[in-house]
């Protein structure tokens, strides 16, 4: 796991040793063990190294033998030993044995088609001296990030976009479109980022340059569900057998490396599961010869309504592997402020939650037990439907079937009045009349499952917007959907929102924040719920063992219950959550949150009208502790606005106020 930056100047123009150190010094953080770079004519290419494969060999950039290709790669391919076998048995030899130069080995050999071998997390960048090509490539999944910008014939990449502002070749502008998406859909629509001039690569896709040209991008992979009635099987048990068997060989797959693997775990299936696998095969390991224990990770808080810390442990004894546990809530209210401006920093986009603070914070404790690698369960509830979303759009789906529309309203209000606050299911009451629908699907070609959640905010979002961003549209979305609309055609309900959700929120937010919040630290998250072949699967998987009525994940749980303790079982896992106005918004926090949220600061960012952000601010702290679902959800909108707010803010201040320390290298 790695940090790689790049330049390519299409003219020829040399590319400065001392512009590439700065951009590779941005990034240290990814990988402090060795940085290093290359300069070839027009072109530069650095690296961030975080040892893991071949600790000993391996570093990069890497060349080929005669000099032509040179390689910067970020990531883990975890079939490279089989990879490298077939190459031996074709004559190859190799001078290491590090995964990169079975990357190299197999691009001298097949070109970039390679990509379509490789099984992992990744992304590249490789210049062939003799043509004067670059072609860059990232993961199907968008699990490991890669951005660029294009101007006047220069290219430049990087792993995270402080790489590219550090290059001092690029000025900083937040894109209002984008800033107003993060209200909206929490994330950007790729290839948009929250800067104008950057762009992500799109997960599954390469990027070419040629001499004299301009880039040009080529998708290598899609997802493919089947047509709805086109399933393999719809026998249970033929799908746990399948799935089970796909899910031992991903996490297998994801123990490459020579140092110890950890595990993020909650309360939750998801890190159950994969904690569970990676004890099972790490202790036969153990069991052969081989040293080492599974050291599992847990977030903590003081309130239970927050915290799970006692089931993770209940998980952990019951799994036999030792856990430790971070208590948030021992942590300053100046250092958690803090806190959050270096997760702004790292992530280079705007939260609405305040879950990244744990979570940088975890990281932080494995790095200070100098551990490298976790496994965690992002993605399950991407492959599975696992979110309040997938069954509040199955409420849509029964509500159709209603008679009309006064009893489809008291279907609403009697079944789900428990689990949703009463203004929220009217909210969703009103979202679901028939001519919605039919617009929605217009667009969409479907209803996602997400599109209710999108606009939550809509109405406590657009009174904080000053005329430039209320005027940015959101053509993106438009695009995005456009695109989608072509290929879910014919497929259930679940699974369009699924192959929606695989396009925009798993690599725009998911993965990305599993990144970044753990790369912040030296640390490489692996997430084996996110292998291609076990993503291909599932999708396979007929929607009723996904969701099953209102059992999300079915098939998931239904296999790893066996192996946990009794309370996942009867446990309703909760969303991971965390206090925000406790946190952010008091009235004692106001003189530190004053260089973000005074009316001086938001005029000079130009975004935020400054006297709604102050009334929202008082509302927060007159409502008092929530004493039912309808106060928590009015304040729970009003809060997360706010932090989209004050996260913008942080970020114009870091980057185009210049204050990020990606601005000031020697």
């Amino acid at each position: 796991m790695c940090g790689i930056a790049l330049i390519y100047h299409n003219d020829g123009r040399p590319a400065l040793a001392e512009t590439m150190r700065r951009m590779v010094k941005s990034i240290a953080h990814r990988g402090p063990d060795a940085l290093t770079q290359v300069e070839r004519g027009g072109v530069a290419l650095g690296h961030a190294r975080l040892s893991i494969v071949d600790v000993a060999g391996g570093g990069q950039p890497m060349l080929s033998d005669d000099g032509r290709l040179a390689l910067v790669f970020n990531g883990e391919i975890y079939n490279y030993q089989a990879l490298r076998k077939n190459l031996e048995k074709s004559g190859i030899q190799f001078r290491t044995h590090s995964d990169t130069e079975v990357l190299l080995r197999l691009y001298e050999r097949e070109g970039i088609a390679c990509v379509n071998q490789l099984r992992g997390m990744f992304a590249f960048a490789i210049h062939d001296r003799e043509s004067g090509q670059i072609e860059l490539a990232r993961d199907r999944l968008g699990i490991k990030p890669l951005f660029y910008h294009w101007a006047g014939g220069t290219l430049l990449a990087g792993s995270e976009i402080k790489a590219l502002f550090a290059s001092n070749m690029l000025t900083p502008a937040l894109d209002p479109t984008a800033i107003r998406g993060y209200f909206r859909y929490q994330f950007a629509i790729s290839p948009q980022t929250p800067f104008v001039g950057v762009k992500e690569l799109p997960p599954g896709y390469i990027l070419t340059v040629d001499e004299g040209s301009e880039p040009s991008l080529q998708q290598y992979w899609d997802l493919e569900f089947p047509r709805d009635g086109e399933y393999e099987s719809l026998d249970e048990a033929y799908w746990m057998s399948r799935f089970g068997d796909a899910f031992e060989d991903a996490a297998s797959s994801h123990l490459i490396g020579d140092v110890p693997i950890g595990a993020y775990l909650s309360g939750g299936i998801d890190s159950a599961a994969t904690t569970r696998l990676l004890a099972k095969y790490v202790n036969s390991a153990a069991a052969g010869g081989s040293t080492g224990t599974v050291q599992s990770y847990t977030i903590g808080f003081n309130s239970p309504v927050n915290d799970e810390s006692c089931l993770a442990k209940d998980i952990a004894d019951h799994l036999g592997v030792p856990n430790e546990m971070i208590n948030v809530d021992e942590v300053s209210a100046d250092a958690l402020l803090t806190k959050l401006r270096q997760c702004i920093y790292h992530l280079e986009q705007p939260q609405r939650l305040a879950v990244d603070v744990p979570h940088f914070m975890l990281s932080e404790m494995v790095n200070n037990n100098r551990q490298k690698v976790v496994f965690t369960g992002d993605g399950a509830d991407e492959i599975f439907g696992g979110y309040d979303c997938f069954r509040q759009d199955a409420m849509r789906t029964w509500g159709n079937q209603q008679k009309n529309s006064r009893q489809r309203k008291r279907f609403y209000l009697n079944e789900y009045r428990g689990d949703f606050a009463e203004a929220h299911v009217r909210y969703l009451f009103e979202n679901h009349k028939a001519k919605h629908q039919r617009s929605v699907k217009r667009q969409f070609g479907c209803y996602p499952a997400w599109f209710d959640f999108w606009h939550t905010l809509d109405d406590v979002a657009e009174p904080l917007f000053t005329d430039e961003l209320r005027g940015a549209n959101n053509e993106p979305m438009a695009y995005a959907a456009e695109q989608m609309n072509k290929r879910i055609d014919g497929l259930h309900d679940l699974n369009k929102s699924l192959y929606i959700e695989t396009k925009t929120r798993l690599p725009g937010w998911i993965l990305w924040k599993s990144d970044r919040l753990s790369m912040a630290h030296s640390v490489e998250t692996r997430v084996p719920f996110m292998d291609h072949y076990l993503v291909e699967l599932a999708a396979k998987i007929p929607p009723g063992l996904k969701l099953n009525g209102m059992d999300e994940k079915y098939l998931l749980r239904k296999l790893m219950m066996p192996h946990l303790p009794e309370h996942p079982a009867a446990y309703k896992k909760r969303a991971f959550y965390t206090p925000i106005r406790e946190w952010f918004f008091t009235p004692e926090r106001q003189e530190a949150l004053s260089p973000y949220l005074s009316a001086s600061a938001l005029e000079k960012s130009g975004l935020f009208q400054p006297k709604i952000v102050s009334d929202y601010l008082q509302a927060v702290n007159a409502q008092g502790q929530p004493q039912d679902l309808d106060q928590y959800y009015r304040v729970m909108k009003l809060e997360w606005a706010l932090l989209l707010v004050l996260s913008v803010q942080m970020l114009h201040k870091l980057f185009v106020e210049r204050e990020a320390e990606c601005f000031h290298l020697e």
